[in-house]
């Protein structure tokens, strides 16, 4: 695990790059930072990781929660 990996946390798993970013723009537009990382060797129609800080995870989790996500 690289040192700055420990910061982040998985909250969402999106399957296809469209999803992706709707919901990257989502959390984005609500103020979080978000990383994506392709799970695999994912390309436009694979999984992703949408990560937010730690310290923000369970205010982003509630966050989609709140949006049926």
């Amino acid at each position: 695990m690289k040192p700055d990996e420990a910061l982040w946390m998985v909250i969402y798993m999106a399957r296809g790059a469209r999803q992706a970013d709707s919901v990257e723009a989502l959390l984005t537009a609500e103020g979080f930072l978000v990383r994506r990382r392709a799970v695999g060797n994912a390309q436009q129609d694979g999984t992703f990781e949408l990560m937010v800080l730690r310290s923000e995870a369970v205010e982003a989790q509630k966050f989609l929660m709140d949006n049926n996500l």
